[in-house]
């Protein structure tokens, strides 16, 4: 049986001090850095068809809690 691999983008979102994250799957890379680019999580990594990281998205600004 063949597998077809997929790029995934995953989000990670802080809710009430827990770490949430959040996987979607797409059928090209394009797609899912245009979906990693739209995000408003927290952190946002895009991986390729073979698993590993291709693009990375961060928030401009950083809250503290000091």
């Amino acid at each position: 049986m063949s597998h077809h691999k997929k790029h995934h983008v995953r989000q990670h979102h802080w809710i009430n001090g827990t770490l949430a994250t959040v996987e979607h799957f797409f059928d090209s890379l394009d797609e899912a850095i245009e979906h990693a680019n739209a995000s408003e999580a927290h952190t946002v990594k895009v991986y390729d068809e073979d698993g590993q990281l291709a693009h990375i998205v961060t928030p401009d600004g950083t809250e503290t809690y000091a």
